[in-house]
């Protein structure tokens, strides 16, 4: 893989387990400190941790701590709220290669759909940096020419260590798996699978929606699911971190929907060989862009599209079959960490080259 860098990450949270796969892989080729708010993410990694403190100055995150110093490269997560991180592409005396990371553009309601202001001062000041690595091409329109000269896709995706295709499997339920919390838009789903429940055909064995996850509106939906009438078919598994036990819901399930927000779970779910289903316009850094409408998932607008496509894929064994192929085609061809790292090593390598000439 050529030369070894010093290479330092600034991140704008706390350490989630779903990244430590990418820094663990890029440590086979770099020595890696991650720097974050913590607590420190617990387990043994070839990678180091450094945990400083972060604090509040009005809108901004100021990182306690002198963290670049005696490194190669400098990644930081470009978030504007690391406001002091903003100024480093123009410390054209610094002894480092600065590369920020990304979604590209804000996210907060759905990905941006025009330039504003401060879409405008982040194309301009990345632009003097080394490197730009972003989550999906999306962001590509947003930014100045000398910036995506310097910008490299480099994805985002999940470690899946038991990743198999399982399209042709027996199927008997609904999946949704993540954090339950009000943005995902849990309601919407449950009222589609009561009425799901009504019209399906008597010959289709997926007649339950599991959902895997916990969070602070589970009350709350399970309150519903009584309401609907629907309790008895609803399961609520919580959080679950194994990972066979997580093969094998997806294992069993048609199909994955989360139904206003969706994240790195597609990339989980094509792993599976299983369709994922979404808003149109989610909230997410992009991941939903892998989603194909009607090749390996689906995107709708309405509660009463949403159960169309749940009567789709919940009746018809050979139409969840083809989708299911299709995604975990998209998984291998796309998505593998493996594939994540070597882009990301790319971005780290040509930044560095840049930066040095």
């Amino acid at each position: 893989m050529g030369n070894r860098f010093r290479v330092l990450f600034v991140l704008d949270h706390r350490l989630m387990h779903y990244r430590a796969p990418l820094f663990e892989r890029l440590s086979n080729w770099h020595d890696v400190v991650v720097v974050h708010r913590g607590p420190a993410l617990g387990g043994e990694w070839s990678f180091k941790q450094k945990v400083v403190p972060y604090r509040k100055a009005g809108p901004f995150d100021l990182v306690g701590a002198s963290v670049a110093s005696g490194v190669d490269v400098l990644v930081v997560m470009q978030n504007l709220r690391l406001i002091q991180y903003w100024f480093l592409p123009f410390m054209f005396w610094r002894r480092y290669a600065l590369v920020f990371w990304g979604i590209g553009v804000s996210s907060a309601g759905g990905l941006a759909k025009k330039k504003s202001l401060l879409s405008r001062i982040r194309g301009f000041c990345s632009s003097f940096a080394d490197g730009i690595g972003f989550y999906s091409s999306y962001p590509l329109d947003f930014y100045p020419r000398r910036a995506i000269e310097k910008a490299v896709v480099v994805g985002n995706s999940v470690e899946s260590p038991t990743a198999e295709n399982t399209a042709d499997h027996p199927k008997d339920s609904i999946l949704f798996i993540g954090t339950l919390d009000a943005r995902k838009g849990l309601p919407l789903l449950l009222r589609a699978f009561a009425r799901y429940q009504k019209t399906l055909p008597a010959s289709s064995d997926v007649r339950l929606l599991r959902i895997v996850g916990d969070g602070a509106v589970r009350g709350e939906l399970e309150a519903l699911a009584e309401d609907l009438k629907i309790s008895s078919s609803v399961r609520f598994e919580g959080a679950v971190t194994d990972a066979e036990r997580k093969k094998a819901f997806f294992a069993s399930a048609a199909v994955t929907v989360s139904p206003l927000q969706a994240g790195l779970s597609v990339a989980e779910s094509f792993s599976f060989g299983v369709p994922y289903v979404t808003h149109r316009n989610p909230i997410s850094g992009g991941e939903y862009l892998s989603i194909k409408d009607g090749e390996n998932g689906f995107l709708f607008e309405t509660e009463d599209e949403l159960l169309a496509v749940l009567q789709r894929v919940g009746g018809n064994a050979e139409e969840r079959i083809r989708l299911g192929n299709n995604a975990y085609d998209f998984y291998c061809q796309n998505l593998q960490m493996s594939q994540y790292a070597e882009r990301f090593d790319k971005l780290l390598r040509e930044s560095y080259e840049r930066f040095k000439s």
